[in-house]
């Protein structure tokens, strides 16, 4: 009999453990959740590159190099590269 009472020890620690796991892993999928969503809460890539500019991770030159790559179609090189292929068309 001694054996199936640690038997219901054991159970109940696993079982409380899983749920003890489960809650931490859902506070962090939470936290990481919402951090994703503000990520990419619909910020254009304008946008991004203000605030980048604003924040001072990037100079004005970055800042204008990268405006005329957005500006840019894809597939087009960017404007003022050179680039005979472009000459071409």
């Amino acid at each position: 009999m001694p054996a199936a009472g640690s038997s219901l020890v054991l159970a109940n620690t696993v079982i409380w453990g899983l749920i003890i796991a489960f809650i931490v892993w859902l506070a962090q999928d939470l936290r990481s959740r919402r951090h994703r969503h503000h990520i990419a809460s619909g910020a254009s890539a304008s946008e991004i590159l203000d605030r980048r500019l604003a924040s001072g991770d990037i100079n004005t030159d970055e800042y204008q190099r990268l405006c005329t790559t957005l500006a840019t179609q894809p597939g087009e090189p960017p404007r003022g590269t050179g680039s005979a292929a472009g000459a071409l068309t």
